[in-house]
């Protein structure tokens, strides 16, 4: 294991996220990003850094090799549902994280990586590897991000079965994005978010109103549990 990347952050806690908020993760944060969304809440992970903290106490030297975070995890073997790569953008750095979802196979760790759906080509080569893969649709609307609709629809064509796709809806979503964006993630589970800074009843309206539940697509509405209960 030889490949080398940048680290934000190594920590435990509970996935606030998604089909799987409540269960316990180990958290991998990696560094860089290849999109800036408005309604980031992990700006400090779209930066490289000297060194990164590991389970708030341990600093450590970047670059990291995927050896080394192995045996920073060792020990949570059994003890985890499972580990979360997220960012930043872990497909930024994808040869890094490749090797490093590859070495947590083989150590018995389930893999969940969570990704903004633009990078198609580092995808296929961490498929293998991953058990589960949480995709955002990135409504500019929203985000502020434009034209990616293109490199969503082949992300989700590539991560198939293995993805569900989490949406970000604020009080500023424009419908007819929503519905798009539902209509494209139509044969995976769609987790529609809303935005913890937005007026939340005014979000629910909004989804009503946008007749996503006709649509016949497994919607679920998940805000992010972790604001609520005030962890990482």
């Amino acid at each position: 294991m030889n490949k080398k990347g940048f680290l934000d952050e190594i920590f435990v806690s509970y996935q606030g996220e998604g089909v799987l908020a409540g269960v316990r993760q180990v958290f991998i944060r990696f560094s860089l990003c290849n999109l800036k969304c408005t309604y980031c809440d992990t700006a400090a992970a779209g930066e490289s850094k000297a060194s990164f903290t590991a389970f708030w106490k341990k600093s450590i030297k970047n670059p990291v090799n995927a050896e080394e975070v192995l045996k920073l995890l060792k020990s949570f073997r059994g003890r985890i549902h499972s580990v979360s790569l997220t960012g930043g953008e872990p497909l930024v750095q994808g040869d890094f994280a490749v090797e490093l979802a590859k070495g947590l196979k083989s150590a018995g760790f389930r893999v969940y990586l969570e990704t903004n759906g633009t990078l198609v080509v580092p995808l296929k080569k961490i498929l293998p590897y991953t058990d589960l893969v949480a995709m955002d649709i990135k409504l500019p609307s929203s985000s502020g991000q434009k034209g990616l609709w293109e490199k969503h629809t082949k992300f989700l064509k590539t991560a198939a079965k293995k993805v569900f796709v989490k949406i970000v809806v604020s009080g500023k979503t424009r419908l007819p994005e929503l519905r798009q964006a539902v209509k494209m993630a139509k044969k995976s589970i769609v987790v529609l978010q809303p935005e913890y800074k937005s007026d939340i009843k005014k979000v629910l309206n909004l989804i009503e109103k946008s007749g996503v539940f006709s649509t016949g697509v497994d919607i679920r509405i998940i805000p992010q549990i972790h604001r609520f209960i005030g962890i990482k």
